[in-house]
């Protein structure tokens, strides 16, 4: 059964070996609301972790589910060699998967990697302090657009709700890197609108409204988790939840964006 969805952001900055007490403080308020999500994710109780991320090795065709043995954390790419947690795979949901997408003509390749990339590895090591034993479930979004993303998120929400056992889905997504001078893409009105959309369609309880959202508006605004964030919004649209925008800010020029949708 589905019992808890939530976004994200996954900056590695809010690792306390990466972004140290400067980095820590300059996104204080995302660091806060991950601890307030962390302990509304223990509640739900979950027994595997879906989490949907944007990075790793994206295919133009096709979305990635990632089967390994185990799957462990790696932030060497940021000068941390030491922080490693491990995980074991839901072979059984991620098989059920497979046969769910395929069943539908749906575009998937299964990967097998152990090294988890920054955008996955970030919301684990906050979310996952007191869930040791969780079951994974990673999945990389593709090139291709939106509305297939709603879709794969569709058939994602077919098997959780019909699973036997407790599934949260992570959908870890940075919004618009264009947000503020300080932008290293430069600033663009188009990224800031693309975080108010958002938290619109949040806030509204609208999702299927991301669909308005097109590639070109995606490619302006270099909104990384926009696919991320259509694929958890296939996976809640029609659910009965109550969603919490916890936080949102943009110290860094990229929008940082922190909720919960709890399953009634």
């Amino acid at each position: 059964m589905l019992v808890f969805s939530c976004i994200s952001a996954h900056t590695p900055v809010l690792m306390p070996t990466i972004g140290k007490e400067e980095g820590l403080k300059l996104v204080g308020k995302t660091k806060t609301a991950l601890e307030q999500l962390e302990q509304e994710l223990y509640l739900a109780q979950p027994e595997t972790l879906i989490v949907i991320t944007p990075h790793g090795e994206s295919l133009p065709d096709a979305v990635s589910i990632n089967l390994n043995s185990k799957y462990t954390t790696n932030f060497e790419e940021f000068g941390d060699l030491t922080t490693k947690l491990e995980w074991k795979p839901d072979m059984r949901f991620i098989d059920q998967l497979q046969r769910q997408l395929k069943s539908k003509y749906l575009p998937y390749v299964v990967t097998t990697s152990e090294s988890l990339d920054y955008g996955t590895s970030v919301p684990l090591f906050y979310l996952t302090q007191h869930l040791p034993n969780m079951r994974l479930v990673p999945i990389i979004t593709s090139q291709l657009d939106m509305k297939a993303h709603f879709e794969i998120g569709r058939e994602i929400k077919h098997e959780a709700i019909n699973s036997d056992r407790r599934i949260a889905v992570i959908a870890s997504a940075d919004l618009s890197h264009r947000v503020g001078e300080n932008s290293q893409a430069g600033f663009s009105p188009k990224g800031v609108a693309f975080d108010e959309k958002i938290q619109e369609l949040l806030k509204e309880n609208n999702l299927v409204g991301i669909l308005d959202i097109d590639d070109a508006w995606i490619e302006e605004a270099q909104a990384c988790g926009a696919k991320v964030l259509a694929t958890a919004f296939g996976i809640m649209d029609e659910m009965k939840y109550e969603t919490q925008v916890i936080s949102y800010e943009r110290p860094l020029g990229v929008g940082y964006l922190i909720a919960s949708m709890k399953v009634a």
